[in-house]
């Protein structure tokens, strides 16, 4: 459903994109594709490195949908929909390229199994698969650390699962391509961030500048704190009619009740509109949807150090938990996974790649822009183009650069 309030006077949008996710909206699955398995070996690899172990796999439960494998986020026991898309098989993906079993060499004394569990908002938890690792023969093996060791590595699998869950949710559901893109520790850190935030009914803060994800970090607290059915609705505090906050987000919330309110630019509110944001949520926090959830409030400002007066300060530092969103030079380690993902995006099947040197420049340029920024080049870097690889004389040039 898609509703759009309008101030009476000033003829401006007050709320955009009211999202009521049904079954067949909800990401009940996730491709394994080529960067999937990619990223996964990776985390893999450095695994078994950090932990001196032989070997370390995991066994995913998939099924074959419309010619691509998936990973299921639900039980398809209970969901026919799912059931009915093909036989589910196990899908290996080890730390070692072989064309060997993944696990013939495994010996039962030395191999420790973790399950993968995804959790859904509903506090349901779906087993996707197990880690499994082998250690080293003749190896000290400290039972009780390396199991604490291994669930953490568990834990960043499950993470970038629920990333790719946002992904497909962002393509299918919204109908856009706003989702992270990377496996920086920057972006790892704000996953475990998330996960908390999303847990409780304390209002949100995101402060950040333009370009870092604003709109994804509110969608993926929707997503990971709300069940399905709950509406994510956003709306823009600087397109609110002056004195009108009052009535404005009365409305808001009789559409989001049970759901998420998404209010951007909560810096724009004068004093008294910010009162009445604070007396409105006096009442709707209490407030219960089905007897269970109550209304999960996120806000913004219009950038990391949006000026707001003293008495919004003092409330939000009261009421609300603030989520820092990094910006694109804490991210620098996703610079080439964004790039070659604009590269696919806008070239037209005339992908291309970098040479070092240019990679080298891009990573150590100060991107005041972030992500936006660092798109509008590889557009205009499609353009200019001429050959497979794009040296950093080209490169430069683009960046203002000398």
């Amino acid at each position: 459903m898609i509703g759009l309030f309008r101030a009476s006077s000033t003829h401006k949008p007050v709320a955009r994109a009211i999202h009521k996710f049904n079954q067949s909206s909800t990401a009940k699955w996730v491709p394994l594709n080529k960067s999937f398995i990619t990223l996964t070996k990776i985390i893999l690899r450095a695994a078994s490195e950090r932990l001196n172990l032989a070997q370390v796999a995991v066994t995913l439960r998939c099924v074959t949908h419309q010619g691509y494998r998936h990973l299921l986020l639900v039980n398809d026991e209970r969901d026919l929909q799912v059931a009915a898309v093909g036989q589910v098989e196990e899908f290996i993906i080890s730390s070692q390229d072989t064309i060997a079993a993944p696990f013939a060499n495994f010996k039962a004394d030395t191999t420790f199994s973790l399950p993968l569990d995804f959790k859904l908002p509903q506090g349901n938890g779906q087993r996707l698969g197990y880690l499994i690792a082998q250690c080293r023969p003749q190896g000290a093996i400290k039972r009780d650390q390396l199991l604490k060791d291994l669930a953490l590595v568990a834990d960043e699998i499950v993470r970038t699962i629920g990333r790719y869950q946002t992904r497909y949710r962002a393509i299918h559901v919204y109908g856009d391509q706003s989702f992270w893109i990377g496996n920086s520790k920057a972006l790892r850190q704000l996953d475990q961030r998330m996960d908390l935030l999303a847990k409780g009914n304390m209002p949100v803060l995101v402060r950040a500048d333009k370009g870092t994800g604003k709109v994804i970090a509110a969608r993926s607290l929707h997503c990971l704190g709300r069940p399905e059915l709950a509406p994510f609705i956003e709306s823009d505090c600087s397109e609110w009619e002056a004195g009108n906050a009052a009535s404005i987000l009365q409305s808001l919330h009789s559409f989001a009740n049970g759901g998420t309110l998404f209010l951007r630019n909560l810096d724009a509110l004068s004093s008294s509109d910010f009162h009445c944001l604070h007396e409105f949520w006096r009442s709707a926090s209490k407030a219960e949807f089905d007897g269970s959830y109550s209304l999960k409030l996120i806000l913004s400002v219009s950038r990391t150090h949006g000026v707001l007066g003293a008495a919004q300060s003092h409330w939000l530092a009261q009421h609300a938990q603030e989520l820092h969103l990094p910006g694109l030079s804490e991210r620098r380690e996703d610079i080439r996974d964004l790039t070659q993902f604009f590269i696919q995006e806008f070239a037209l099947g005339e992908a291309f790649d970098l040479t070092e040197e240019a990679w080298c420049l891009l990573e150590a340029a100060p991107w005041p822009g972030h992500v936006e920024q660092l798109k509008e080049l590889i557009k205009k870097l499609v353009l200019v183009a001429d050959g497979t690889l794009v040296s950093a004389t080209e490169l430069r040039a683009l960046l203002g650069q000398h």
